[in-house]
């Protein structure tokens, strides 16, 4: 959890969840001696984080694509470009 959060002024909001959620975090928070806007507060951030890293993979996978197309393009003219050659190679012998 990053000290930012914790140490900036905090914010009071709605949400709202389903019953058993609540239970569940109820139990949980109180058997580890925090409070639901500790736990809560970490989960928006775990969330965040997961959101943030979901986009940078999402844009790598688009990069690569692109990278490789790139690839296949550069492959498909060269490969064009040999041919050429060795055929004026082979109508010179």
């Amino acid at each position: 959890m990053s000290s930012g959060a914790r140490d900036s002024r905090k914010s009071k909001f709605t949400a709202s969840v389903t019953a058993k959620l609540v239970e569940l975090l109820d139990e949980k928070v109180a058997r580890l001696k925090l409070n639901r806007s500790d736990a809560i507060e970490e989960a928006i951030e775990l969330w965040l984080k997961q959101q943030a890293e979901k986009e940078e993979e999402e844009y790598f996978i688009a990069s690569a694509d692109a990278m490789n197309e790139e690839a296949r393009s550069w492959n498909s003219t060269t490969s064009a470009s040999a041919q050429r050659i060795w055929d004026k190679h082979d109508s010179a012998e």
